[in-house]
């Protein structure tokens, strides 16, 4: 561990991610809904070793108190969670810069709760003169109970040997859409390589044997399950398949899990339609906004 501060705040850098998650745990649970991307990274990173050279940062107060915490898994956004005032942020991000700095430390961006998003980013371009820009609006729901919603035809099949070059086409086309980084063909279909060898909940949704759409839980916290990568090629949409699936989907990881979360993205009205249907509740909106 290594220790950058003052005597208002200190970070601190781990490496070991189960070591990093005793430190850090009593805060992200006060809210694991809302926390779901940080617990559910960590919890990712104990369990397997896909996520290389990741930034382990701690943020505690003259008292030694936990406040918050940095995560990072290189090349996406650094993952923001802080209970501090807004005007202790400043502080923070003047420690973090300085951090950055001195480590050779670089990220495109923040991901965090919305009112902590702006005022980090607002801070660290006071400080660095870097612009910057909103890259995505989104909103965290939770299930506990999926509705009775009406279901298009077609079933609820797992992701299979077989099925790499749809899934990487699948994976392609959701990071195509979304705009948040890019990722070429090769990398999606490793990726895909990836789900289908090690991960248990990658389904699509199937009409006569063709898969139309598709869903993924992920992202493990104590006691929810993520739902990503919800995909429908064009030639499919509007036809009830993104639902189906992701009501499904989320009927089968209840089983197993005591709530799902979903990130959405506010500027897209039909799929917070979608899950509002479904029974997502919304937790707390967040932004995704890249500095440079």
């Amino acid at each position: 561990m290594k220790k950058w501060g003052d005597e208002m705040f200190k970070l601190t850098k781990y490496r070991d991610a189960a070591t990093f998650k005793e430190r850090v745990y009593s805060l992200l649970m006060e809210n694991e809904a809302a926390n779901n991307l940080p617990l559910g990274l960590l919890n990712s990173m104990i369990m397997s070793d896909n996520y290389k050279d990741p930034l382990l940062l701690l943020v505690e107060d003259e008292s030694h108190s936990v406040v918050g915490s940095f995560i990072m898994t290189p090349p996406h956004y650094l993952v923001s969670t802080l209970k501090v005032g807004k005007e202790d942020i400043q502080g923070i991000v003047e420690q973090l810069q300085g951090f950055c700095e001195a480590n050779g430390v670089t990220f495109p961006g923040f991901v965090a709760e919305k009112e902590t998003a702006l005022h980090l980013t607002h801070a660290w371009c006071h400080v660095t003169g870097d612009r910057f820009e909103v890259k995505m609006n989104q909103r965290v729901y939770q299930l506990n109970e999926v509705n009775d919603i009406p279901m298009s035809e077609g079933d609820l099949v797992p992701v299979q040997k077989g099925h790499e070059q749809i899934l990487a086409r699948w994976i392609y086309g959701f990071v195509q859409d979304t705009e948040v980084l890019p990722m070429s063909y090769d990398e999606a279909l490793e990726r895909a390589g990836d789900m289908i060898e090690n991960e248990s909940y990658v389904y699509f949704w199937q009409v006569n044997g063709e898969p139309v759409s598709m869903a993924r839980g992920a992202r493990r916290t104590e006691n929810g399950i993520t739902v990503n990568f919800v995909y429908t090629p064009l030639n499919q949409r509007e036809k009830g398949y993104a639902s189906s699936v992701v009501a499904e989907l989320s009927r089968l990881l209840l089983k197993d899990y005591s709530f799902c979360t979903l990130y959405t993205d506010l500027d897209n009205p039909t799929s917070n339609k979608i899950y509002k249907e479904i029974g997502y509740k919304p937790v707390c909106d967040s932004l995704m906004i890249s500095i440079a």
